[in-house]
Order: structure tokens, then sequence, then C-alpha cells
């Protein structure tokens, strides 16, 4: 007898990279559908955030999934000195993903902090 293994589809929002400089590509779209698949019964979705230096990447990957009886997008920040491997530098999960006037944000984290899908501070 076959057993199957259903697998919910993964939306790959757009990723987005900043710098260097005033160097921007991909827009807000990404982060935008982050929040919709938050909103949107917690469907599964992920999104990358990088700012590219001379020789360096540093990137946010982000991913919705369930958690107990809600949403939560997990953060996971790395940072990559080219060419070695790129090094983990935090890892987060947050509660809550909105808008706000400087863009759209993860907060309610573990460690807590707010941490933006559309800007990377330095």
């Amino acid at each position: 007898m076959l057993a199957f293994l259903a697998v919910a589809a993964v939306t790959q929002c757009q990723a987005r990279s900043v710098g260097p400089g005033s160097l921007r590509r991909g827009g807000t779209a990404g982060a935008s559908c982050m929040l919709a698949a938050f909103d949107d019964h917690c469907r599964p979705a992920g999104y990358t955030l990088s700012s590219f230096g001379v020789d360096t990447v540093r990137t946010f990957s982000f991913r919705t999934a369930a958690r107990g009886n809600g949403c939560a997008v997990y953060i996971t920040e790395t940072f990559r000195v080219v060419p070695q491997q790129p090094r983990v530098l935090d890892r987060r999960v947050c509660a809550r993903v909105h808008k706000t006037d400087a863009g759209i944000v993860a907060d309610r984290c573990t460690p807590a902090d707010a941490v933006s899908l559309t800007k990377i501070s330095t």
C-alpha cells in the first residue's frame, strides 16, 4: 500500500536587496507578500531581504509558520564575507507582521525587538 504525504505549497515572495549605496532591487512586493500570507490564515511563505557590500552579504530570511493557535514569523539573520560560508548572527520568532509609517515590520518578537521587512538598519 502506498502512503502519500500532503505538503502545503510555500509561496516564495519576491526578494529585496539594498545597497551598496542607494542601489535598491525588488521593491516592497516581497514584504507585502509576507504580510498577506501572515494575514491569510498563516499561509506558508518565505522572503529574503539582503544588503550587499564590496565583499559582504547580510541577509534576513523570513518564513511564516503556524505556532500554537496562531501564526509566527521565523527570522534568521546571517552575515557572509565572500567567499566564506554565511554565519548566523541572530534568530527571532515574531508574533505579528503589520504595516507602519516606517514600512512593514515584524514585532512582538523573542528576543524582543522589531524587525523591518523593507529596510536593514546599520
